[in-house]
């Protein structure tokens, strides 16, 4: 009977203890899974979306039906896809720019955000030469610019990606006058194509007849397009340049009337585009005919001008502003400057990109840099109202760091040294009263050893500057006087023992000294001319027995 009940006594205790290590784990889980979450919270709270994200998934791992974990999962997978999208159209913006360092930069920001966003991954897998390894080499004239080029060689500037690739240009907008480029061959244009284009050796141009049409350029026209429009083929475009008198077909612009002359022998691809006439007394140009029914259109294709580089400058620099990049936005604002000098939105954000890199500076105790930087803001933007302010933040920290090194000075007995660091602190900041409180105390200080060692005239000089700190230091005007009463009296006596010592140039000297100061002290005039004429007979005596 007695086993018995043991052996249910021990059949309780397994159950207990089983109990126990099931209800353990569960606790120790949920333990690790709100370690995850707090550190995930933690993460999002700084900004670190992918930390936290990371996080989250851990506790998911262990608790995957807890609404703090797959709430926390669903916002951040929706913001870091909307962060990574941002950075992906903006790394085109910048391809598209020719700025591709920066478009790559966007790139690999939206595949840490969005890993497997393939389009990211593609573009950073294109930057391979294209076309078939044929080109022909151009040198960079004045003017001239990557856009330029394709629309010279392509007919559309959109298409300088195809050069900028081939030459693995990291920044299309950076290309030298005399700098040679390679153009490659892409689809629809061939080497001859090429080569007909750059030395000019095109077929004889249609010859143009008397009769012309009045075109106006609409925005986003471009005289490629008028040709286009007119002849059917964009690259006539020449001949509408020459009959107008524009040297640089690339500076049309939106409201500006030309003059299309109508060909002799219009090309085979003007049929695709009828030409269409002035219509006679109005100067309105007729429509053109209707194509039949059931015939196809060909499209047109839009072309525009090249891009401006200056307003390209300016765009790439307030997105870096924008991402506060200050100093590459800089950069590109200084651009915008050295070719519109007078820029009123470049001025605006350099100055203000000035005074960001300055509180930067300042905010790390780098004040040199910090001053530097502000100071550059005014001289950009007179109006700036911040950095006056900014300024004096950096002249109190600068002045406190002075301090704390006079101080420093002060405390090793340094008294030279710490006086000209003080100086330097109260001049930063004359309303300083530690600066000037310490500046007092290591002048007395200083004249008083001064005036122990009986050096009378750099001690009151001492206590005369410590009292200009202190009007009302009465034991500085004190030892003003005594100290001159001091010199006096021991140049006067000092006299004495040399002329009794008929050491008669030594007495001379002490007692010049005495009347530099006081010229009516004592007999000090008397001995001294005394000292003067008994020293003058001597040394005509010493040269009379020489001779």
């Amino acid at each position: 009977m007695k086993r018995k009940h043991i052996g249910v006594g021990l059949g309780l205790l397994l159950i207990i203890f089983w109990g126990c290590q099931a209800s353990q784990a569960p606790r120790e889980k949920n333990k690790q899974a709100n370690t995850y979450i707090q550190q995930a919270q933690a993460y999002e709270s700084q900004g670190n979306l992918v930390e936290a994200l990371e996080q989250y998934k851990l506790a998911q791992t262990i608790n995957p039906n807890e609404p703090v974990i797959t709430d926390g999962i669903d916002r951040l997978e929706k913001q870091l896809n909307e962060l990574a999208e941002t950075h992906y159209q903006a790394g085109l913006r910048f391809r598209d720019k020719g700025k591709w360092d920066l478009a790559k930069k966007e790139f690999l920001t939206t595949l840490r955000y969005r890993p497997e966003h393939e389009k990211a991954a593609a573009m950073l897998q294109q930057r391979q030469p294209e076309g078939e390894g044929k080109f022909i080499t151009h040198e960079i004239a004045p003017g001239e610019s990557i856009s330029k080029l394709a629309l010279k060689y392509y007919g559309d500037y959109r298409k300088y990606p195809h050069i900028v690739n081939f030459n693995n240009l990291t920044d299309a907008t950076q290309v030298r006058v005399g700098q040679r480029i390679m153009v490659p061959v892409i689809d629809g244009v061939t080497i001859e194509d090429l080569i007909r284009i750059s030395t000019g050796s095109s077929a004889q141009p249609p010859a143009v007849k008397g009769e012309f049409t009045v075109h106006q350029i609409q925005p986003g026209e471009s005289l490629a397009k008028v040709a286009q429009i007119y002849y059917g083929d964009y690259k006539l475009f020449p001949i509408i340049a020459k009959y107008n008198g524009i040297t640089d077909p690339t500076s049309v612009k939106a409201g500006q009337k030309v003059k299309v002359p109508r060909l002799g022998q219009p090309p085979e691809a003007a049929t695709t585009t009828p030409y269409r006439p002035e219509v006679p007394g109005s100067g309105a140009v007729a429509d053109a005919p209707e194509p039949p029914v059931g015939s196809v259109e060909t499209p047109r294709p839009e072309l525009s001008e090249p891009v401006d580089q200056v307003a390209e400058y300016r765009e790439t620099g307030i997105v870096l502003f924008n991402e506060k990049k200050y100093e590459e936005a800089i950069v590109e604002f200084q651009k915008v400057l050295s070719a519109a000098p007078e820029d009123a939105d470049a001025i605006a954000y350099i100055s203000r990109a000035y005074v960001e890199t300055g509180k930067e500076h300042l905010a790390a105790n780098r004040l040199n840099e910090a001053k530097t930087a502000f100071i550059t803001a005014l001289d950009y933007d007179d109006n700036c109202r911040d950095c006056q302010e900014l300024l004096a933040q950096c002249r109190t920290a600068e002045a406190n760091a002075l301090i704390k090194e006079g101080e420093a000075y002060f405390q090793k007995n340094q008294y030279d040294k710490a006086i000209s660091t003080l100086e330097r602190a109260a001049a930063l900041n004359p309303n300083d009263a530690t600066a000037a409180d310490l500046l007092f105390q290591t002048l007395y200080q200083k004249a008083l050893i001064l005036y122990n060692k009986q050096d009378y005239l750099a001690a009151r000089t001492g206590f005369e500057k410590a009292a200009a700190i202190k009007p009302d230091c009465s034991e500085c005007k004190q030892y003003v006087e005594n100290c001159l009463a001091e010199y006096k009296e021991f140049h006067y006596n000092e006299g004495i023992v040399f002329f009794g010592q008929e050491a008669l140039k030594k007495a001379i000297e002490s007692w010049e000294k005495v009347t530099a100061v006081d010229p009516d002290y004592k007999d000090v005039q008397q001995n001294l001319k005394k000292a003067t004429l008994l020293n003058e007979r001597l040394e005509r005596i010493k040269k009379s027995t020489a001779e």
